[in-house]
């Protein structure tokens, strides 16, 4: 790497991985809403599902339900071991 340039690379098209992935970038927050077809509880039970069967199965989840209006929403909190976790698990949801 240049020393001026910390994000510069030397081979084309390529970026040293620290610079994209931070170690501690483990929280992952979403906003789960129902609609006819499937419940907020169902999608948020799908997700969790997901979660924990990434890597050490270690994601500690946190949610809160509320209402807006009339709609259910949960609001889930997702904390991986660490970030590949997390970046496999969101890649997943894609």
């Amino acid at each position: 790497m240049n020393e001026t340039d910390p994000y510069e690379c030397t081979n084309c098209n390529t970026v040293e991985v620290g610079t994209l992935i931070r170690d501690d970038d483990t929280w992952v927050t979403l906003e789960i809403r129902g609609d006819e077809a499937i419940s907020a509880q169902d999608k948020f039970s799908e997700i969790e599902e997901r979660a924990l069967s990434v890597g050490s199965g270690n994601c500690k989840i946190k949610s809160e339900t509320c209402q807006e209006n009339g709609i259910t929403v949960i609001k889930a909190m997702l904390d991986f071991d660490c970030a590949a976790e997390k970046l496999i698990f969101e890649m997943s949801l894609r």
